[in-house]
């Protein structure tokens, strides 16, 4: 795994998905990059009514803890934030595509709109 110490691991993947998500939001304002996983395309998943779901992370060494099952030829892939602030959001908004936050290997994570998120990153940036 990349870089992440296993006692931080541990504690991140026993907090809430809610509390994964406010981590998320800070780590990649901190980081200015978001991780995916891909394989010849971006790793996607659905929610409970059908919706497409793209699932990102916050550091590397998390989205590889979920190469496995149908992800298991995926690799973690980073995206700039300015990227994922400018392209990706617009355009999964757009498409009604939305966005699973830091899920873990035996959990959710938190699916939200990409307006919401982009709107969550943007109050965190004004920070800095």
């Amino acid at each position: 795994m990349a870089a992440i110490n296993s006692s931080k691991v541990q504690n991140i993947l026993n907090m809430r998905p809610e509390e994964r998500y406010h981590y998320f939001i800070r780590k990649i304002g901190d980081f200015e990059e978001v991780w995916g996983l891909y394989d010849n395309g971006w790793a996607t998943s659905k929610d409970n009514l059908g919706n497409i779901v793209l699932p990102f992370w916050p550091e590397q060494g998390f989205a590889e803890l979920c190469v496995a099952g149908t992800w298991k030829s995926y690799i973690p892939k980073s995206i700039s934030l300015s990227d994922f602030m400018d392209k990706w959001l617009h355009g999964m908004d757009k498409d009604g595509t939305l966005v699973g936050v830091f899920p873990i290997p035996d959990g959710k994570g938190i699916v939200l709109s990409a307006s919401k998120i982009r709107s969550d990153i943007e109050n965190e940036l004004d920070q800095y």
